[in-house]
């Protein structure tokens, strides 16, 4: 997966600020997932040293001794014998192929995660920009509501309202106090959340910085199945898996295959007359008949392996259009939902909270259709930032679906999307 320019590694223990591509940068090196998806690479060395073994086993010595006894006498009898199984059928070349097999599925599946976690992080960055502008938002409530119960105690005081006016605005107040903390805490917990994806500490959560991009316009979709096709982590790990089953049965079959051992074999026997002992060397070579055992259950094994590993790799191919056909109408949809609140909403909440405490003061309305005309805009607001987050989640689904990021993603303050 290629993100741009190599980026800066950033210190936790020294900025919490973090850009997307820093976060990213740091959670390919110190996600918590992807040190444990790593950690699979032990396996590869284990069968790597395996499949490096010159024979399949170690020789073997064969010792005999013992008295021949006869009329001339007796004589002692001393045979020895070495003896190596060999392989006839190429079997170490193929089980190196099945350790390249296997790691190459390994090395998959680790992109694969790190894939994951690149989705993961990437939403939950996006996320925690949205969490920040609904906590900015409950702050500019709050300031709102304070300053509406300061204009009704004045009124009171000038005898121009009823005090029912100073307890609705009062109530007011403490209800935006409480959003304020309900808002704190959100934009607290995506911040956790965004570290224990990365492997960031959490005494010290990361700052996201930038601001909440704009929505974009979804890819054509016959061009996103051409590069899932291509790129995307799960198909290249059912093609390993695939190609490690293949690899694996044609071992199996080549193991059935005899195993024949040569040796040669000393022979010493004991002759008590007057010729002496008779010296004899044989050469020896013993064949297994492969009549009962032909590694009839690793075959069929790696038969059933490579089965299943086809299809589940034709499962995956088929699902492909689907998925990114729905997370691609996701997108659409989402995007849609943004810009129908138009890029003028969110940034008048202020000055639209600002006309309405105009209008109150200057006795307009009153502080009912105050508190009403306030929940409104809030509520528009609110709905608008759901439709940026929900936005960002299936920006990532579908990213997730066709294995590549679907834009350069810089987050500069004072950069267009």
């Amino acid at each position: 997966m290629g993100h741009g320019a190599p980026v800066t590694a950033v210190d936790p223990i020294s900025s919490q600020n973090v850009t997307l591509a820093e976060i990213l940068a740091y959670a390919d090196a110190h996600s918590p997932s992807l040190r444990v998806a790593r950690s699979a690479r032990a396996r590869v060395e284990v069968s790597a040293a395996a499949a490096s073994m010159l024979l399949p086993s170690n020789p073997q010595l064969q010792v005999a001794v013992g008295p021949r006894i006869g009329q001339a006498g007796t004589g002692v009898d001393l045979e020895i014998g070495l003896s190596q199984q060999v392989q006839i059928a190429g079997e170490r070349g193929l089980r190196g192929d099945v350790a390249d097999r296997f790691a190459q599925r390994t090395d998959a599946e680790i992109e694969q995660s790190r894939w994951a976690v690149h989705c993961d992080v990437h939403a939950a960055f996006h996320g925690a920009l949205v969490e920040r502008e609904r906590l900015k938002l409950a702050r500019g409530v709050l300031g709102f509501q304070e300053e509406v119960l300061r204009v009704v105690e004045r009124q009171i005081k000038a005898g121009e309202t009823a005090p029912l006016a100073l307890r609705l605005a009062q109530a007011e107040v403490a209800q935006a106090r409480q959003v304020l903390v309900a808002s704190e805490q959100g934009f607290f917990a995506s911040k956790i959340r965004l570290a224990q994806l990365a492997g960031w500490p959490t005494a010290r959560p990361p700052e996201p910085s930038g601001s909440v991009d704009e929505p974009r316009d979804a890819p054509a979709i016959a061009g996103l199945l051409a590069v899932a096709r291509d790129k995307l982590p799960s198909l290249r790990v059912g093609t390993a898996v695939l190609q490690e089953a293949e690899a694996r049965l044609t071992l199996a079959r080549r193991e059935a295959w005899p195993k024949p051992s040569v040796g040669a074999q000393y022979r010493r026997e004991g002759n008590p007359t007057d010729e002496g002992a008779y010296q004899i060397v044989l050469g020896v070579l013993s064949i297994p008949i492969p009549s009962f055992d032909t590694n009839q259950i690793e075959q069929a094994s790696a038969r059933a392996e490579l089965s299943a590993a086809e299809a589940e790799l034709e499962a995956r191919r088929s699902l492909l259009e689907g998925q990114i056909t729905e997370a691609h109408s996701e997108l659409v949809a989402a995007a849609q939902r943004t810009r129908a609140y138009g890029s003028e909403i969110l940034p008048r909440f202020e000055e639209n909270l600002t006309l309405l405490r105009r209008s109150f003061e200057l006795g307009e309305i009153d502080i009912l259709a105050l508190s009403v005309g306030r929940e409104r805009f809030l509520r528009i607001q609110s709905d608008a930032l759901n439709a940026q987050f929900d936005y960002f989640i299936a920006m990532a689904t579908l990213e997730r679906a066709v294995g590549v990021d679907l834009w350069r993603d810089e987050h500069h303050e004072d950069s267009a999307p």
